[in-house]
């Protein structure tokens, strides 16, 4: 293998590149999928029991690269059809913990560098449905539920440590995503209870620390993003917590120490919704809390102790809204959140330290944007509070200190 240690595993549904210590030529990756459906269940059917975990992971195409040294890599993934991830727990009682996870995703790239790295990455989704449901279904009682679902018909996640990045990607997407995570718990007690559902169509993760990390982004989204939360509970004795985000197109870069710089563009077409219901009979000990946040495109760039410039436009015509309902009998307090923004960037560099930002966004909304919270009690709840926020561009600039 002379100076490059390198390992493909074969098949176009999954592969690990790694590169040595060494000088690293270029490392190429090609995947196609064009199976009807790729999907993952795991169902758990019990009476009690201590503790009962399901896991569900649903990929068409799968990739991940550890870098070691000066690298240069190639990366294509295109997928057609239906992925489905599945993770339902069915039980009387469960005296610890119940959790359950489902993560759907259609084009899946995850690089770690801890060198050098110059990575061309394009993935490309077509019709079909990327959906991901967590549930749980109880009987009696449960001391804790954690019920999480998560889904992506492309998805890209490099993360540097003491190198220099850079990063050209390019993200298209037609298809519809769903994420589900519910807890049916209505004639049953649980002493503490959290659902979460996240979707979104193109997805970007990026940065290190002491890592200069450039990315150059082209997303485009058309497809229908949807993310729910749910949970009906008898009695949620020290409270609830529910949660759904939606975004057609989203892109992070979080760096320490080290040059940032985002550029490109977001497209976004779909309709984007996150929707969280609660319906809670009594919650004495502790609180009712349901937000939703739903956007067409999505840009974070934060960065401390370097230099940042944040430079992309951003243009949305798809609908968006974010609802949150919540009904119930008698509690300690209740909070519902609600947002919905058609496009929004935001960038943040330290405030203590030599550095500067420099910024050129556009953004355009030509889409509807809605935001709703519904709140309805038949009892004593000690404080009620609801927020709904819609916003068409939304820009945020900011320093920060350092901690």
């Amino acid at each position: 293998m002379s100076r490059l240690a390198r390992a493909l595993i074969a098949g176009t549904s999954a592969a690990t590149l790694i590169s040595a210590p060494s000088f690293a030529g270029p490392i190429s990756n090609d995947q196609t999928n064009d199976a009807p459906e790729t999907a993952a269940e795991s169902v758990q059917a019990l009476d009690s029991t201590e503790a009962a975990t399901g896991l569900a992971i649903a990929q068409a195409n799968s990739a991940t690269g550890v870098v070691l040294d000066w690298s240069q890599v190639t990366s294509g993934q295109v997928f057609t059809g239906d992925v489905r991830a599945e993770s339902i727990i069915e039980a009387d009682n469960v005296w610890g913990i119940a959790t359950g996870h489902a993560n759907a995703q259609g084009n899946a790239l995850t690089v770690s560098a801890g060198a050098d790295l110059d990575l061309d990455a394009s993935q490309s989704a077509g019709t079909g449905t990327v959906s991901a449901l967590s549930a749980l279904r109880l009987g009696e009682y449960a001391g804790h539920a954690v019920m999480t679902a998560q889904g992506a018909a492309n998805a890209i996640e490099v993360a540097g440590n003491d190198a220099d990045m850079d990063l050209r990607i390019e993200q298209s997407s037609g298809t519809a995503v769903q994420t589900r995570a519910v807890i049916e718990a209505d004639s049953a007690e649980i002493e503490t209870s959290l659902v979460t559902a996240s979707s979104a169509g193109n997805s970007v993760n990026a940065g290190g620390i002491e890592t200069d990390t450039e990315v150059e982004l082209a997303q485009s989204n058309t497809g229908a993003i949807s993310a729910t939360a749910e949970a009906d509970i008898a009695n949620a004795d020290y409270g609830v917590t529910g949660a759904s985000q939606a975004a057609g197109n989203t892109a992070t870069v979080r760096n320490e120490w080290g040059y940032a710089r985002i550029e490109g563009e977001q497209l976004n077409s779909g309709e984007v919704e996150a929707i969280t219901r609660l319906g809670v009979g009594a919650f004495e000990n502790g609180a009712a809390v349901g937000s939703a946040n739903a956007v067409g495109n999505s840009v974070l760039l934060s960065n401390f102790g370097a230099d940042a410039y944040a430079g992309v436009g951003q243009v949305n015509s798809g609908n968006v809204s974010g609802r949150v309902v919540m009904e119930g009998g008698w509690g300690h307090s209740a909070f519902a959140t609600s947002s919905a923004i058609g496009n929004a960037q935001s960038a943040y560099i330290c405030s203590e330290c030599p550095v500067s930002l420099d910024a050129n966004m556009s953004q355009t909304n030509s889409g509807n944007v809605y935001s709703g919270v519904s709140q309805t009690y038949g009892g004593y709840v000690g404080a009620v509070t609801g927020s709904a926020t819609a916003v068409g561009n939304a820009a945020t600039f900011s320093s920060t200190e350092p901690n």
